[in-house]
């Protein structure tokens, strides 16, 4: 035992450990999570504490009602309070209530308040101006007054759309004829997915200003969708097969889905909200499986076994190409679906880059036989990669520009082959291939997530080799920490 114990002197005598590099080294214990200790006296007043934290409560309730996930709203509500004063907060986020308590020390009682978040939506306007009053707090030495912050995010939230609501719906429906060609159907096919769709998106608006439950607004949107495409079918109307429209038609309904935000608060140690956000995945496809089999079956018994072997038509998933054609489509869906969620104008060219992004490395690594579910994987990893290290004074939070390229990219076919399998009685197969539909969209999430992890250390050292960086600019760096992305 002497022997070692002066070996171990003589070793720390040759190599002195640092305390940097000790707290390098170190494990982590318990004590690194605490809070920092507040003196009694030295305690924020109630005006301020309670200001501070509605601002930051309203924040992240606009940032989980647009699809951001948990760990974004969570690190952006406790950026705020630091960079007003308030360092000792904690925040807890449980899918649709967050709850945020402010810590006084031992002379003040802790000041807690609590938000619910009643509604989901896509408007990436909004989106888009509370990023910037978020910069404009926490990437600032001096951040903007608080009453100021409260102003301007009042009247993002209160701002009517950038352009018209008909225009958005015109959007969606054009991105559901996008998806059809992209999926191998024709021009014919195209457009009835464009008008059924239109349909779709009229039906659901007016079911969802009556309060009708998600669940019946997906299962209604099914039902229109599989019907109109039948019928067609079986009169003779449309020649290829009514699957393109109907797994066009499935792709929109699905594009509303926070697939990404799921996977990214399971990731990031949110498994309670995670948990709520797969229910809420799970009854919305529920939905969509009993509005297409329901309306199979109805088919059967009003038209007879001719139109349900038109439904029952189900062509295998084509390989996707880098045609020029196709590279087109991909970067016309990517435009128009950020166009119908109100995507800022400037933040539509990007869009439209991102959409052909994906398909373009969804399309090469198939073809160099990655696989499907791994292709969709990579694809979606590459663009999560391109958001995170583009710059932040493009002004287009990352979230859109991912959402846009993706979506695309989810399997409306594999799904729809899997309801009518069901429809048929055949629940081993459909079973199977649900299931693969279900990986494929996973996947999707799953490498936006990777490709942010890999993006923010190749983001920080890209801003550290850039000659000439002011000091000023290092600390806005350091101040920022992790980029507030996903």
């Amino acid at each position: 035992m002497g022997v070692a114990q002066r070996a171990r002197g003589s070793l720390r005598r040759q190599f002195p450990v640092t305390p940097d590099l000790r707290r390098a080294i170190d494990a982590p214990t318990v004590r690194d999570n605490l809070l920092p200790a507040v003196p009694g006296p030295q305690v924020a007043e109630d005006a301020l504490v309670l200001r501070v934290l509605d601002l930051a409560l309203r924040v992240g309730e606009v940032q989980l009602a647009t699809g951001a996930g948990a760990a974004v709203a969570h690190d952006t509500m406790l950026a705020i309070a630091s960079s007003y004063g308030l360092p000792t907060c904690d925040v807890d986020i449980a899918f649709s209530t967050i709850t945020m308590c402010c810590h006084r020390g031992n002379e003040a009682g802790p000041v807690t308040t609590m938000r619910n978040v009643r509604y989901r939506t896509q408007d990436y306007t909004r989106l888009t101006e509370v990023d910037d009053i978020i910069t404009a707090i926490v990437d600032r030495e001096e951040p903007m007054p608080v009453e100021e912050a409260s102003t301007r995010l009042g009247n993002a939230v209160r701002a009517p759309h950038p352009y018209p609501r008909f225009v958005a719906g015109l959007a969606r429906s054009l991105f559901a004829g996008a998806v059809a060609f992209l999926i191998g159907g024709g021009l014919l096919v195209a457009v009835l997915a464009t008008a059924a769709t239109g349909v779709v998106w009229g039906t659901a608006r007016w079911l969802g200003r009556r309060g009708v439950p998600m669940f019946f607004q997906q299962m209604v949107g099914a039902a229109v969708v599989t019907l109109s495409a039948t019928s067609l079918a079986w009169s003779g109307v449309l020649e290829d097969s009514p699957a393109f429209v109907i797994a066009a038609g499935l792709v929109v309904l699905l594009s509303g889905l926070s697939l990404v935000g799921l996977v990214q608060d399971a990731i990031s140690g949110f498994p309670l909200t995670a948990a709520g956000r797969a229910v809420e995945v799970v009854l919305a496809s529920v939905g969509l499986l009993v509005g297409v089999v329901v309306s199979i079956k109805l088919v059967n018994g009003v038209l007879g076994t001719d139109a349900m072997a038109f439904a029952a038509v189900v062509p295998p998933s084509p390989t996707p190409t880098l045609h020029p054609l196709s590279l087109v489509a991909a970067a016309a869906a990517g435009l128009l679906f950020a166009l119908s969620a109100y995507a800022p104008w400037r933040s539509l060219p990007l869009a439209a880059i991102a959409g052909a992004t994906a398909w373009g490395t969804y399309a090469l690594f198939t073809v160099l036989g990655a696989g499907d579910v791994v292709a969709a994987a990579l694809a979606a990893g590459a663009l999560g990669l391109v958001a995170m290290i583009l710059p932040r004074s493009l002004g287009t939070p990352p979230l859109v520009l991912v959402i846009a390229g993706i979506t695309p990219l989810l399997p409306g076919l594999t799904m729809y082959r899997g309801f009518s399998q069901l429809a048929y009685n055949s629940v081993g197969q459909s079973a199977v291939t649900i299931l693969l539909a279900l990986a494929f969209g996973l996947a999707l999430a799953a490498g936006v997530s990777f490709g942010e992890q890999i993006g923010w250390p190749l983001q920080r050292l890209a801003r550290r080799c850039i000659p000439g960086l002011s000091a000023e600019d290092r600390a806005r760096d350091a101040r920022r920490g992790r980029p507030r992305v996903f």
